[in-house]
C-alpha cells in the first residue's frame, strides 16, 4: 500500500514537471514566431520591394516559377537580399540609434549571405554591394562603405545611387574635389540621372555636363541549354533627392507571364530604388 502511494506521488510530480516544461516550450515557440513575424515584411513593406521578393516568399505561385527560371539557381537565395533591403528601409524610420544599429546589422548580414552564397556573376551582386555600402554609411563606418561602393561601381557603373552615396561620404569628409570627381564619373556613365546633375551643380561643376561615355556593345549572352538566358545586369533608375523610400508604396506587381525585359524604364530588378 505504501509503495502504491509513493508511486502515485511520483507520477503527480512527473506530470507537474511535464506541464511546466510544455509551458516553457510554448513560450519559446511564441517568441520564435514573434521574431519571425517581426522579420517578415509587412504588406506595405513588400510593396516597396522588387517584384521578385513577393514571388520568392510564395513558392507555390506561378510568379515564383517564372522568376526562378529567369534568375536561375541563385534565385533560391534572393529572399536574403530582399530582407536586407527591408531592414535598411526600416532603419531609416527609427528614432532609436541602438535599434537602428541592430536593424542595419541584420541588413549587412543578409547582404553578406548573398555575397557568399551566390555565383560571382549573379546579376544582383553589384546592387548587394551598393546596398551594403549604404548600410555601412548609415552605421557611420565610412571605410567599409567606400570599399563596397567602389566595388559596386566597378562591377556595374550604371548605379547612380552608388555614386551619390560615395560623393556624400567624401563631402562629409570635407573632400569636395573627390566628391565632384565621383559625381562627374557617375554622369559620364549615367548622363540622364537628374540627381547626379543636381549634385554636380551643387559641388561646383561647370556646365555643360561631362561628356557621356559611349556604352560598349552588349555581349550576346550565351543561352543555357536547359533554360532561359541569364539576365544581364540591370541599370539602376536614378535616385531622387527625397527620402530613398517612396512616400506612396507602389501597387503590388502582377505575376509576370514571361520573364521581364532587362534594362527597360520599368525594370523590375531595381524597383526598390526611388525614381
Amino acid at each position: 500500500m505504501l509503495n502504491f502511494i509513493e508511486q502515485q506521488g511520483e507520477r503527480k510530480l512527473a506530470m507537474r514537471h511535464f506541464k511546466k516544461n510544455m509551458l516553457v516550450l510554448g513560450a519559446g515557440l511564441a517568441m520564435v514566431q514573434s521574431a519571425a513575424a517581426d522579420w517578415a515584411p509587412s504588406k506595405a513593406e513588400m510593396a516597396t520591394l522588387p517584384a521578385y521578393c513577393a514571388a520568392r516568399f510564395d513558392e507555390r505561385s506561378a510568379a515564383f516559377q517564372t522568376w526562378k527560371s529567369t534568375m536561375g539557381g541563385d534565385f533560391i537565395h534572393v529572399h536574403h537580399y530582399c530582407a536586407g533591403l527591408n531592414f535598411v528601409n526600416r532603419a531609416r524610420g527609427m528614432a532609436s540609434a541602438k535599434d537602428r544599429r541592430g536593424v542595419l546589422g541584420a541588413a549587412v548580414r543578409n547582404f553578406d549571405y548573398i555575397l557568399t552564397h551566390t555565383q560571382p556573376d549573379f546579376y544582383l551582386r553589384a546592387e548587394a554591394l551598393m546596398n551594403r555600402g549604404i548600410a555601412m554609411s548609415m552605421m557611420q563606418k565610412p571605410g567599409e562603405a567606400v570599399g563596397n561602393l567602389h566595388q559596386a561601381i566597378e562591377m556595374n557603373p550604371r548605379l547612380p545611387r552608388a555614386y551619390m552615396t560615395l560623393a556624400d561620404l567624401y563631402d562629409r569628409q570635407k573632400n569636395r574635389s573627390k566628391a565632384l570627381e565621383t559625381v562627374t564619373a557617375g554622369l559620364r556613365h549615367n548622363p540622364d540621372a537628374k540627381s547626379l546633375q543636381r549634385r554636380y551643380t551643387e559641388l561646383g561643376g561647370k556646365l555643360p555636363y561631362p561628356v557621356p561615355i559611349e556604352p560598349a556593345p552588349a555581349e550576346a549572352a550565351a543561352a543555357k541549354p536547359d533554360g532561359p538566358a541569364t539576365p544581364a545586369p540591370a541599370a539602376e533608375p536614378e535616385p531622387a533627392a527625397a527620402a530613398p523610400v517612396a512616400e506612396t508604396p507602389a501597387a503590388p506587381a502582377a505575376e509576370p507571364a514571361a520573364a521581364p525585359k532587362i534594362g527597360s524604364p520599368t525594370n523590375p530588378y531595381c524597383r526598390f530604388c526611388p525614381d
